[in-house]
């Protein structure tokens, strides 16, 4: 018979289940990566732990995958010291979603952060909220929704 295969199975029910396959296939890759992205965020913060910094802006990198800010923070423990702390936030698009662009911080504008803190204790962390004059932006939950 022309069209079928040893088995007795069509062309065309051979080539659906290839398209399913590849389908499968397909949606497994890119959950995989997603859900890779947030264990990263989970294995470099201590989503555990929350730290409020209040600092002066350094620099806004308003770039993609996760825009970022460097935040000058009076050291606690020596007067007179600043510690350049490195924080990474969300998106671009989220944070364009909160009305958030590249003019809305300038720098040397004091802004207060809630962080996830980096787990190796480097004055780095995920910022989970951000106070921006009057309002309080939420930008990371931590339950790996977002």
């Amino acid at each position: 018979m022309v069209g079928t295969f040893l088995d007795g199975a069509s062309m065309s029910t051979r080539l659906a289940g290839l398209i399913v396959l590849g389908a499968f296939l397909a949606a497994a890759l890119t959950s995989t990566v997603a859900v890779q992205a947030h264990h990263a965020v989970a294995g470099v913060y201590d989503l555990n732990k929350e730290v409020v910094l209040e600092g002066r802006l350094k620099k806004l990198n308003f770039t993609n995958p996760h825009a970022s800010i460097e935040l000058e923070v009076p050291d606690k423990k020596v007067k007179g010291k600043v510690v350049e702390w490195k924080l990474t936030t969300a998106s671009v698009q989220i944070l364009t979603r909160e009305g958030i662009n590249k003019t809305s911080m300038k720098a040397g504008e004091i802004l207060k952060v809630t962080i996830l803190p980096a787990k190796n204790g480097n004055p780095a962390g995920f910022i989970r909220n951000l106070q921006l004059g009057d309002r309080k932006i939420l930008l990371f939950f931590g339950d790996g929704t977002d």
